[in-house]
């Protein structure tokens, strides 16, 4: 089935999965997302999807197996921990990629980032996204889905980020 884009009252939806994702990492001993626990989003996640930039992913059964949002202009997260690096107007910034718990280890994370550089191949020049540095299993997913590691950032509680870029065309 792939990416459709969530609709406004699909919110509560993408929200009741983000936190579901974030209680997910919290049992696995990672504290990533776990502003989303407290009922906070710094990514804004509901104002994302009334701008039609959060896609839920459904697999070949018609299952919600996960989700992402894919914002057009750099959010002050972005420019926070891509500051450093080469700007562009050509980019598109991919956030809160997740696969739902239930359905990892099935290569939907591969299949959504597939879907997403097909989808955007004709609008930007480069698709980037971030990942905590120490998060090494993240960072292999990325190099073997074609991104290439392109720097590091740190965020406003100094908290470093490597920063990988997937170059269109």
């Amino acid at each position: 089935m792939g990416l459709k884009k969530v609709d406004v009252v699909e919110t509560e939806k993408a929200v009741e999965i983000l936190r579901e994702t974030a209680e997910w990492l919290q049992r696995k001993g990672s504290l990533q997302w776990a502003e989303v626990l407290d009922g906070k989003d710094k990514h804004g996640l509901a104002e994302a999807i009334k701008n039609g930039e959060v896609y839920f992913y459904f697999n070949q059964k018609n299952q919600l197996a996960g989700m992402l949002a894919a914002w057009n202009k750099p959010t002050a997260w972005d420019q926070q921990l891509w500051q450093k690096q080469q700007k562009t107007n050509s980019a598109i910034y991919i956030h809160r990629l997740l696969v739902r718990p239930n359905y990892r280890g099935k290569g939907y994370g591969k299949q959504m980032l597939d879907e997403v550089k097909e989808l955007f191949h004709s609008k930007v020049t480069e698709i980037r996204l971030d990942c905590l540095a120490s998060n090494e299993q993240l960072i292999a997913f990325y190099k073997r889905n074609g991104f290439h590691q392109i720097g590091t950032g740190k965020d406003l509680l100094n908290i470093k980020f490597e920063l990988f870029a997937f170059f269109v065309g």
